[in-house]
C-alpha cells in the first residue's frame, strides 16, 4: 500500500468536520514546498550594531583617576 492510499483509506473512516482539517492541512503543506527558504543572514557585528547611534569605541588606558578627570587632587 502507497503513502497515498494509506492516507485515503484513513482520511475515509473520519468524521466529515475532521475530514476537513485534514484538506486544510494539505493545502497549507502545499503552500509551503512553493516557498522559498530563508537565507540565514550574518549576525552584525556590536561595532556595525552601534553605527547608527554614533556611539564610538574608547581606548582602555583611559585614567580614571579624580585628578585626570577634574584637574584636581579631590581636596
Amino acid at each position: 500500500m502507497t503513502m497515498v492510499e494509506e492516507i485515503y483509506r484513513r482520511a475515509r473512516r473520519l468524521p466529515e468536520d475532521k475530514a476537513a482539517e485534514v484538506l486544510d492541512f494539505i493545502a497549507y503543506l502545499e503552500t509551503t514546498l512553493h516557498r522559498r527558504p530563508a537565507i540565514p543572514r550574518k549576525s552584525p557585528s556590536l561595532s556595525e550594531w552601534l553605527k547608527p547611534i554614533h556611539i564610538d569605541s574608547w581606548d582602555d588606558n583611559i585614567d580614571l583617576s579624580r585628578e585626570a578627570m577634574y584637574g584636581d587632587d579631590g581636596r
